[in-house]
């Protein structure tokens, strides 16, 4: 009777004691939503180099509460009592208490490495991301990498690593956060940012930029610039080499002076401004301004030589036209205008003096004698440059043969008819006078024109 009592009790230990410590453990997880994971950082934080990745060691210790590796044996790994241990955790429990069903099992735990503020310039990582079989008293080495470049913004940040626990048939169970601290070394950092990205100007001249240079890095340090073009380009800067304290900006001047090119079409040249730290030259940090050219330049001395060629070409006009102007006055005779004789504008000033109205009588008059002396002069002109007719030579007829004297017939010397012979006029005073007569017929109308 002993024994069976003895047996019961412990059937009730086995069903019932047991299960409630897993009610519990479920009901605390659920209530504060944690993984029941301790994530810690092994010896200490080392400083994060610029560019170079740096590891943290980090160990992983699983306070579940419930070690699923015991309590699947807890009645014994061998034989009869590990065939008793199967059934009672896998098939009777889940059927008395549904509810313990996920957490009779191991768990898996994901794991996530986050940086928090501004992770500008920072990447981090962990490895391994997975603990695939997971329950208390778990332990792994976990490694941490972290990468800052220079375009990091601050040079202290957090990383968080993220524990999230999954049941055995995928539930989420809790997740834990673990914050580690992480300082990069003294990191240099330049940005460079003109005022004008590109300019518009014409050949051989000089262009300005204003280019801001600002530290970006965490310490003090002394920097150089430099510029360089694709072409044959000058420019210089107001400074070659500055102290910044961190954050601070310097102002620099850029010319740029264009080459000497008679017409451009529009050309790009592009100058690049390289600054770089004297403690770590290595580091180069770059940026650029571009500089099109379109338009014409004509170099002073060009400018000399063509303006001496058009003096050149007008003196020779001049005294050619003068030349030629006083070839026909004294060849030719052409006309000059009357009131701009010096003896013709001194009677013109009396008159005009004296008398208005005979003043202006007096102009009309000259002017039109003028035209009448001009028309007379081009008449001449032409028939100068027109070629004289050449008479066409009279055919001569054949002797006729003499007929026989039988047929002859008594003939009469013919009467000779004296033709009167016209006196020869060249052809030049021909149309001299033919000038000289429109031109009187012209004053002839003019002088009617007056009296009426």
């Amino acid at each position: 009777m002993k024994c069976y009592s003895k047996i019961l009790a412990f059937l009730f230990i086995i069903l019932f004691m047991i299960p409630v410590t897993i009610l519990n453990v479920s009901a605390q997880s659920n209530q504060e939503s944690s993984a029941e994971i301790s994530i810690l950082p092994v010896g200490q934080i080392p400083l994060v180099q610029p560019n170079k990745q740096a590891t943290i060691n980090l160990s992983y210790l699983d306070s579940f509460g419930m070690n699923w590796t015991k309590l699947q044996n807890f009645l014994g790994d061998t034989g009869f009592r590990k065939i008793a241990s199967f059934i009672l955790t896998r098939i009777i429990w889940p059927i008395i208490h549904p509810a313990w069903k996920p957490l009779l099992g191991y768990t898996s735990v994901i794991l996530k490495a986050e940086v928090l503020g501004n992770p500008n310039g920072w990447v981090a990582s962990i490895s391994p991301n997975t603990i695939g079989q997971s329950t208390d008293g778990t332990r792994a080495a976990l490694t941490l990498k972290v990468f800052v470049t220079n375009a990091a913004v601050d040079n202290l940040v957090t990383v968080r690593v993220s524990a999230t626990r999954y049941a055995k048939d995928g539930s989420l169970y809790g997740t834990s956060n673990f914050d580690i601290p992480v300082r990069s070394a003294k990191l240099n950092h330049l940005q460079i940012i003109p005022d004008q990205n590109s300019k518009e100007v014409a050949p051989d001249s000089i262009v300005q930029f204003t280019v801001s240079i600002t530290n970006q890095g965490y310490f003090v340090d002394v920097f150089a610039v430099k510029t360089n073009s694709t072409d044959s380009l000058n420019a210089v800067l107001s400074e070659s080499s500055f102290v910044l304290q961190p954050g601070a900006t310097e102002q620099v001047t850029l010319w740029v002076a264009t080459p000497e090119t008679f017409f451009d079409p529009g050309t790009a040249h592009t100058i690049n401004i390289s600054a770089y730290s004297l403690k770590y030259p290595q580091t180069v940090f770059v940026g650029g301004v571009t500089v099109v050219t379109r338009g014409f330049y004509v170099s002073p001395l060009t400018a000399f030589i063509i303006g001496i060629v058009i003096i050149i070409i007008l003196f020779v006009y001049f005294v050619f036209f003068y030349l030629r102007a006083r070839r026909e006055r004294n060849v030719y005779g052409k006309p000059e205008k009357p009131w701009k004789l010096p003896e013709e504008q001194q009677h013109l000033r009396e008159l005009k003096r004296e008398n208005n109205e005979a003043y202006e009588q007096e102009r009309l008059m000259m002017e039109d004698e003028y035209k009448s002396a001009m028309l007379y002069y081009k008449d001449y002109r032409q028939s100068l440059k027109a070629k004289p007719t050449e008479p066409t030579p009279e055919k001569k007829e054949k002797p006729k043969k003499p007929l026989p004297t039988l047929f002859k017939k008594s003939e009469k010397p013919p009467k000779v008819e004296e033709k009167k012979v016209e006196a020869i006029v060249p052809a030049e005073d021909k149309t001299k006078e033919k000038a000289l007569a429109k031109i009187q017929r012209e004053q002839a109308k003019q002088l009617k024109k007056k009296k009426e």
